[in-house]
């Protein structure tokens, strides 16, 4: 059981490996850099410096009897200090954990680098393939490669680039006997031993190194990185709380639209309430001015009878005069009842007049009775001077002879022991309130005096 993380660890880092050598072959790290460098380009001069400082390293390098510390932050080495080896072990690595803990960063990774001139590199050039799983193909090309065996060295590699056909790779192998770094390597103290990686200078110490790790994983430092989960925890509660807000939101968007709702409604009622007030008001309006208005756009009666009189001729009387729905209905007796058609059209207020049914003589008034029906129309009493004038001279003294012999023959009517003429005209119908005879109209046997009167009083003159 205490083996399984030794077996399980190599596994983990080659998958890891081709992970990372799959990604390289995309174009995704190159537009990441270049997108990135961008958006770092936008930002003021203090946020690039803040944002541009990475995590540092310590970079241990044996110079005689001397251990030089360097830190490496952005890319760049600058020596940090230097422990004297020839303190006692406690005093060595009692400094260098003071020189660590000066370093803000908590996470601050050990690397021990090794001269170029120490370490053998070689440049190989393998299938395309064979960069899924380097690590495997170099251990069974390591003894024809170089003097030594896979389990001799320790060895690492990094991919310099591909030819033109892509199917081939430049791999840089890079390695140092087992016995001669293990040698090194229990020299330091024991806070320094706890190594990241174990790298080798590129050109001169403090120069750059170059970016490999010749530690096998299982002597590696196990170092938790809080980063991950702090960022994986971070990021689920954006998530946690962009969930939430966007409940939120659309909560608000719906009891905001309920609300809108019930004003629209409340309105829609209000409004509702306010139409039928007007209409009830409308129509009150309406009733109220009925009358009114079918009183003014009505003909006036007495405009009617005002007409009549001046319009029909003395030897005619009415009986009946009926008004119902803008028809006019006349019934009464006259000695030429034809003639009264044309006097009656040049009427104003009546239009199309004509006789209903046929005109029949009356045996005792020896007239003729007529019914004729006609269309109503506006009039009032200003048509006046359209109505035939006055008879003046000698008609007007035969009128004022009937009227005189009219008031006797009503005195004498009165008188008793007398009877009534027996030419006087018949009555009206009862209940019949325009049934009642033309004003001014003379009865069968005063109309008779006063023709006889007017006979005389010419003879006279």
């Amino acid at each position: 059981m205490g083996k399984l993380p030794e077996t399980v660890n190599p596994t983990l880092d080659r998958q890891l490996a081709r992970l990372r050598t799959r990604l390289a072959k995309t174009p995704l790290p190159g537009f990441f850099a270049w997108w990135g460098r961008e958006l770092l380009a936008c930002l003021p001069a203090r946020w690039r410096a803040m944002l541009s400082e990475r995590s540092e390293s310590l970079l241990l390098g044996l110079d005689g009897d001397e251990l030089v510390v360097w830190r490496e932050k952005a890319g760049a080495s600058t020596e940090y200090a230097r422990i004297r080896r020839d303190q006692p072990v406690e005093a060595q690595d009692a400094e260098f954990r003071r020189l660590r803990a000066a370093i803000e960063d908590p996470q601050v990774r050990t690397v021990f680098c090794i001269p170029a001139s120490r370490v053998l590199a070689r440049v190989l050039s393998l299938p395309a393939a064979a960069t899924d799983n380097l690590r495997q193909v170099l251990s069974f090309e390591m003894d024809r490669q170089t003097p030594f065996k896979a389990d001799q060295v320790y060895f690492d590699s990094r991919v310099l680039g591909h030819d033109a056909s892509g199917r081939n790779a430049q791999v840089e192998l890079v390695l140092i006997p087992r016995a001669q770094l293990d040698q090194e390597l229990g020299a330091l103290p024991p806070a320094a031993a706890e190594l990241d990686a174990v790298d080798s200078w590129s050109a001169a110490p403090g120069a750059s190194r170059r970016q490999t790790n010749l530690l096998p994983p299982e002597k590696r430092t196990r170092r938790r990185d809080m980063r991950l989960p702090l960022n994986l925890g971070l990021a689920a509660l954006a998530v946690v709380l962009l969930v939430v807000n966007m409940d939120e939101s659309l909560a608000n968007r719906t009891a905001a639209l309920e609300a809108m709702q019930a004003e629209v409604e409340k309105a829609g009622n209000e409004a509702k309430q306010v139409a039928a007030l007007r209409k009830t008001l409308a129509d009150s309006i309406s009733g109220a001015n009925f009358l009114t208005d079918k009183k003014r756009k009505g003909p006036l009666t007495v405009a009617l009878l005002d007409d009549l009189t001046r319009r029909l001729p003395e030897d005619t009387y009415l009986e009946r005069l009926q008004i119902e729905n803008k028809q006019v209905q006349l019934q009464g007796q006259a000695n030429e009842a034809a003639k009264l058609i044309a006097l009656l059209g040049a009427s104003p207020c009546l239009g199309n007049p004509g006789f209903q049914g046929q005109v029949q003589p009356d045996a005792r008034t020896g007239k003729e009775r007529f019914q004729i029906n006609a269309d109503l129309k506006e009039c009032s009493p200003q048509n006046e001077a359209k109505a035939p004038p006055k008879p003046e001279g000698a008609a007007r003294k035969m009128l004022d002879a009937a009227a005189g012999d009219k008031q006797a023959a009503a005195a004498a009517a009165k008188s008793p022991g007398k009877d009534a003429p027996a030419d006087s005209p018949a009555e009206p119908k009862k209940g019949d309130a325009s049934a009642a005879p033309r004003k001014g109209a003379p009865a069968a046997g005063a109309r008779a005096d006063k023709h006889a009167a007017a006979a005389g009083a010419e003879k006279k003159k």
